[in-house]
């Protein structure tokens, strides 16, 4: 892709008249009624005959008769026969734009099927008149006049004619003739030839941005072969520096960037595979014609089309994604028509050197560009899916770029990965449970071990071998509950004299008392005991509960 100027695609499809192809289709069989009857009239029937049937149907709309469809509601007609990519019904139930229909829930995946499928069969209703195909067979044509045809920037590339010079054998290519002609109208003549030195720096930071390293001059000055400037220029081609300095030209007619900007200015996170796809687009010179194809049609192209891999032709669609939108837009629909807008706009910059942007709302005054155009590319714009949702904060949709193979091996090492993960929990939850039964059956040690920390008169600890890091637990808790008189460690605080005593007048309160203080223990230890006991009944009581009571 070795562009000497800039390039014009002519969409002549959309800025001339054009015939709209017929779209309907053969007459519909018995296994088209049949299809109905079990797979759409039911759905009808139970989705949606409750809000839209009868005299008072809402919105105006029905859907007990496919002349209800045909004439549609409020919105407009329901459904285009063979068109369900222009049928309001199948954007409400696939939930598209600010349309959902059920309005609480999303329809089976099967029943948006059979519905689309159905609309593409032409709406074949048993004992309905055929559909009458209103659609506009032509686009109406503006006339413009002959000063805006001969306007320069619409004239179709043409050979030039050589221009005579004085200096016949200066020139080394065709091009030549034209800068020396220049010259020597102004008087002036050529510069002479660059030394190799320059003339490899020249070449060098001209197509890589980079300056040569000291061995690619040592290398280029020792070179006495005729053709040794020729392979300099082929080694810098193919280097990949040249794809970086030279795409930088078409990321910035992208309007490239790693935020949305705007409003929310949230970033792009995998815009650098759009950067790198362009990179790549230079570096292996890919056509032109295919470059831009694959920007704005990539995901349409066939899976097994040969000239680009499909995570390729996804990401070369970021061409459409890119550029400054308001997320935060209160209204949905202008959220998605300024995206749209935005999406026209730079398409005519990038590709036609015009600005399309006007006739949004008006015709050119001067460009041979009707409102009418304008919209008919809109209307390409907003049949695809840039967004996920309009909603504020609005999010852009994002596509996975394996293939349908990588990717079932990617969900397969996922839920792999989850069941270790289970696994791996389980014993942990096994290891913490051993643990915790542990400390509880030796809660003795660990609360006499915590008071030695505090007094060298505390009761001498046993053959048990607590864990220090538990002991710090144990010790911040205490602490914690120390001032606390409805702790059930109270009691507690209360024999060793850390606090003022048991103040809760419940009746929890005085069993746990009466329990742990009634006869006095004789020592901390023996009150320590019966907190160990109390523990583990108490945890066994809890066991028997979630035994009787699973659910629990």
């Amino acid at each position: 892709m070795r562009f000497a100027g800039p390039c014009i695609l002519v969409l002549s499809s959309v800025l001339i008249g054009r015939p709209v192809p017929d779209l309907r289709g053969a007459e519909p069989t018995d296994a088209d009624f049949e299809f109905f009857e079990k797979r759409v009239r039911p759905v009808l029937i139970e989705r949606c005959h409750e809000c839209h049937s009868g005299e008072d149907s809402e919105s105006d709309l029905r859907t007990d008769s496919l002349a209800g469809l045909l004439t549609g509601g409020q919105r407009g007609r329901a459904i285009v026969p063979g068109r369900p990519d222009q049928s309001l019904l199948i954007f409400a139930v696939n939930h598209a734009d600010q349309l959902h229909m059920p309005p609480k829930s999303k329809l089976p995946t099967r029943e948006i099927a059979d519905l689309t499928t159905w609309v593409a069969r032409g709406a074949p209703w048993p004992d309905a008149a055929p559909p009458k195909h209103s659609v506009s067979t032509t686009v109406t044509k503006r006339s413009f006049t002959a000063a805006q045809r001969r306007f320069w920037a619409f004239q179709p590339p043409m050979p030039p004619r050589l221009p005579h010079v004085g200096r016949t054998g200066w020139s080394g290519a065709a091009l030549d003739r034209f800068v020396l002609h220049r010259l020597e109208i102004a008087g002036l003549s050529p510069a002479p030839p660059a030394d190799h030195r320059t003339l490899l720096r020249r070449a060098t930071f001209d197509l890589t941005g980079l300056p040569p390293t000291v061995e690619q001059v040592c290398r280029f000055l020792a070179d006495n072969a005729p053709d040794a400037f020729t392979r300099v220029v082929d080694r810098l081609l193919a280097s990949p520096h040249y794809g970086e300095r030279w795409g930088r030209h078409w990321l910035d007619v992208a309007r490239y960037a790693d935020s949305n900007g705007l409003d929310e200015n949230l970033a792009y996170a995998n815009a650098f595979q759009y950067r790198d796809y362009v990179i790549a687009a230079f570096n292996s010179d890919k056509p032109y014609d295919r470059f831009v194809l694959e920007q704005l049609a990539g995901d349409l192209l066939p899976e097994d089309d040969p000239h680009s891999t499909l995570a390729e032709r996804i990401a070369a669609t970021g061409f459409l994604s890119l550029g400054a939108k308001m997320l935060a837009e209160d209204d949905p629909l202008k959220m998605q028509m300024d995206i749209v807008d935005e999406q026209v706009d730079t398409l005519s910059r990038a590709l036609m050197g015009l600005t399309l942007g006007c006739a949004r709302c008006h015709d050119h005054k001067f460009d041979p560009i009707p409102t009418a155009d304008y919209y008919a590319l809109a209307g390409i714009f907003k049949s695809t899916r840039t967004m996920e949702h309009f909603k504020v904060v609005a999010r852009w949709q994002e596509r996975p770029l394996s293939d349908a193979a990588t990717l079932r091996r990617v969900e397969a090492e996922k839920e792999r990965i989850a069941k270790q993960k289970e696994r791996i929990s389980q014993i942990v939850g096994r290891a913490n449970d051993q643990v915790v039964d542990e400390v509880r059956q030796h809660a003795a040690d660990y609360l006499l071990a915590t008071a030695r920390q505090h007094s060298s008169q505390a009761d001498p600890g046993t053959a048990y071998t607590v864990h220090s890091n538990l002991v710090s637990q144990w010790d911040r808790y205490l602490g914690e509950t120390q001032d606390d008189p409805t702790s059930v460690m109270a009691p507690w605080h209360a024999f060793a004299g850390t606090s003022d005593g048991i103040g809760a007048d419940t009746a929890l309160a005085h069993a746990l008392e009466a329990r742990l203080l009634e006869p006095e223990p004789e020592s901390l230890a023996e009150l320590a005991l019966r907190y160990q006991r109390a523990f583990c009944d108490a945890h066994d009581t809890w066991e028997q509960l979630r035994a009787s009571n699973p659910g629990t």
